[in-house]
């Protein structure tokens, strides 16, 4: 049975070994989203208060009838009150139950969310029933991280690149707050960018350029830090505020004292709607060539059997489809997780715990900075 209670969301899983891999029997997630949205961001003190409210029922949930042989917790990286949630939950179901404590590195569990194994009935493209062969290159990408791993089996981990400042997840909030999108930022940006179409993509594709950092650069570091700069440069711009589109309408629209000659363009409302949405879909763009760039040079450094995309970022489409595309263009086989276990969740957990097996005594302590490996 695998807690998890990093930031946000309370979950609980219980799971079982299959194969070389890793069967999910329950799965319970509570988020607490939704009460963050007001703030544009999560707020640790309520995160962590929600978190003493759900832990109880998330986890008597999941249990179910369910016998387990061991107590799996989430131990760090995260926020130090909800870490303290579901460790000490944890440590106090171990001694109860007379079972092992299995301690588990929150971002090595995104990473082997991959080693979920899907039913015969949800078996895609994206949720397999095999697993990533080894040596791989791991690309972690989240709120808080984005790392390039090389996995050279189960337990042998390197670091070998990532951003140096911020993490694309926080890169995605922040482009969201600027352009006036709500929280949390990377499925907004990607539903805004959906929305433009490929004549109005082809036709403004250049009009709001943003930077590309370091994608020239020969070593694995990335920096998104910069790229919330040049957005906000771009929305402050007198071009983006004077930009006006000819495409659809819904009234005739007119400059200055020119007449559109019978050209109608959008109202005042759409047009707005369509500058930002192309904004979103540049960031987009723009993030997504950077990963793929350095993914791409780590295949090319290392030789290796696979690559796995991992991280609540995982989720989306754009990244999946571009990477998915270049890696099996390279001969390697991609792997990420199903969506559901792209985000915080428990089951991810419980594959670590059954893989590596890391048993802790009863006196482990959160670590909220824990490294990645």
């Amino acid at each position: 049975m695998a807690i998890e209670s990093t930031c946000d969301e309370t979950a609980a899983a219980v799971v079982e070994s299959f194969g070389d891999g890793v069967r999910v029997l329950k799965s319970v997630v509570a988020s607490s989203v939704e009460m963050h949205e007001k703030y544009g961001g999560i707020v640790p003190e309520v995160a962590a208060r929600e978190q003493i409210k759900s832990i109880i029922p998330v986890i008597t949930e999941a249990m179910s009838d369910e016998e387990v042989d061991a107590v799996a917790v989430s131990y760090g990286p995260g926020l130090m009150g909800s870490l303290l949630v579901g460790v000490e939950t944890a440590k106090v179901l171990a001694w109860a139950w007379k079972k092992p404590l299995l301690k588990v590195n929150h971002m090595a569990a995104h990473v082997m969310a991959n080693w979920i194994l899907a039913e015969s009935d949800t078996v895609s493209q994206w949720h397999t029933d095999t697993v990533p062969e080894l040596p791989a290159v791991g690309l972690v990408v989240s709120g808080g991280h984005t790392d390039l791993i090389l996995m050279e089996s189960l337990t042998k981990w390197t670091w070998i690149g990532g951003t140096r400042d911020d993490a694309v997840g926080e890169a995605f909030d922040k482009a969201a707050r600027i352009l006036g999108l709500l929280y949390p930022g990377g499925p907004e940006i990607e539903k805004a960018a959906s929305k433009v179409t490929e004549k109005e993509w082809k036709t403004n594709k250049n009009k709001f350029k943003l930077p590309r950092p370091l994608i020239h650069d020969p070593g694995l570091e990335m920096s998104f830090s910069g790229i919330k700069a040049a957005i906000a440069r771009v929305v402050e711009s007198k071009e983006y505020k004077d930009w006006i589109s000819p495409f659809g309408d819904q009234r005739p629209y007119q400059v200055g004292n020119d007449k559109t000659n019978g050209v109608r363009f959008l109202d005042c409302a759409r047009n707005d709607e369509l500058k930002r949405n192309l904004v979103a879909r540049e960031f987009s763009e723009a993030v997504i060539e950077v990963l793929v760039k350095k993914t791409m040079m780590a295949i090319e450094q290392y030789r290796l059997k696979s690559v796995v995309l991992a991280g609540g970022v995982a989720a989306n489409n754009k990244l999946r489809e571009t990477l998915k595309h270049e890696v099996e263009r390279a001969g390697l086989s991609f792997h990420v997780p199903e969506l559901k276990y792209c985000g915080d969740n428990a089951a991810m957990v419980g594959a670590v715990a059954i893989l590596r097996r890391e048993e802790a005594e009863l006196d482990l302590k959160p670590e909220p900075s824990l490294a990645t490996v």
